[in-house]
């Protein structure tokens, strides 16, 4: 009698525990996350995030086109000699009493730079100055002379162009050449480049290797008209590149 009481009360415990039981399980979730840190030596690995580039500064290079430097010839045989200070939105002009920075100002159309007395308005190859108390005059831009003021300004030290197809040279600064051709579609730059030959000869061979490709470039003191434009320099050039020679005028530059 006293094992059968032992059976019931077991059976009753039983009975209460199950469905006790069966909660617990359905509250549980569907997979077990271990929130457990791993150790310091072994670092999980971090998702991966794709960073946006970093916003250009204003002005931090000038745009498709536009030259660091320009040289305007305006009314009544006066030469400015300008340069865009892209970081700050002004430019320098070079005057008989110096160097003046004018900051960039609103204008309808066109650029304006201007301070108390002086106002330059470039519009296209086209700009009026004007000094505070004087008629303004007009001035046009020199492309031809704003190439090789451009060219100064970032360290070049010989810049050549020809023609049929069109194309250029610049060396330097340092060691480096670009040659660009078939009227810009195709850009090849070179670094490491050697020398030989200077003055007294006035003749200087530049040559350079990149892959698989040779450039050779002999530049030499004489007199050079463009055969297009009639634009006159001080060196010829010769260009030795892909089974081609190229001939055309150069400027010392520096």
């Amino acid at each position: 009698m006293q094992l059968e009481r032992k059976h019931r009360s077991l059976a009753l415990m039983l009975t209460v525990m199950l469905p006790l039981v069966a909660c617990q399980r359905t509250a549980e979730p569907p997979a077990a996350v271990d929130a457990t840190p791993a150790p310091a030596s072994e670092p999980q690995p971090a998702a991966t995030v794709t960073q946006p580039s970093p916003a250009a500064l204003p002005g931090e290079a000038p745009p498709e086109g536009v030259l660091h430097a320009y040289v305007w010839e305006c009314d009544g045989g006066l030469t400015l000699n300008v340069r865009n200070l892209f970081r700050e939105d002004a430019v320098t002009i070079d005057l008989h009493e110096g160097e003046r920075k004018l900051p960039l100002v609103v204008s309808a159309s066109g650029a304006k730079y201007a301070d108390e007395t002086l106002t330059f308005w470039t519009k296209g190859g086209e700009a009026t100055f004007e000094r505070k108390g004087t008629p303004p005059v007009q001035c046009r831009e020199v492309r031809a002379k704003s190439l090789l003021a451009d060219a100064r300004l970032r360290g070049v030290f010989y810049r050549g162009t020809g023609n049929e197809p069109g194309w250029m040279v610049e060396i330097g600064p340092t060691t480096r050449l670009l040659f660009v051709t078939n009227f810009g579609a195709e850009r090849h730059e070179f670094d490491g480049v050697s020398s030989r030959g200077a003055d007294p000869g006035g003749v200087t061979v530049f040559m350079a290797r990149h892959g698989d490709q040779d450039i050779k470039v002999t530049v030499a003191r004489e007199a050079c008209s463009d055969d297009m434009s009639g634009a006159e320099f001080d060196h010829r050039m010769v260009v030795e590149f892909g089974g081609q020679t190229l001939r055309g005028c150069a400027a010392a530059v520096q």
